[in-house]
């Protein structure tokens, strides 16, 4: 995935997680899990590599 669109998800995560955790009205740990989740998710796009259909199928192949 291009960087541009991975900046782009990244922020609307957090922007998504942030509106969540102002619009909640509960008073519970949920409401702080969403709030920290944003964060773990954008990082997590980041760091972990996507997923390549052909090294996958070339792998599979040569295991058989």
């Amino acid at each position: 995935m291009p960087n541009h669109y991975k900046a782009l998800v990244s922020v609307l995560a957090i922007a998504v997680c942030t509106a969540v955790f102002y619009f909640d009205t509960s008073s519970g740990i949920a409401r702080w899990v969403t709030l920290a989740l944003g964060p773990m998710m954008a990082g997590a796009i980041w760091v972990l590599p996507e997923a390549k259909a052909k090294e996958i199928r070339k792998e599979v192949a040569s295991r058989r």
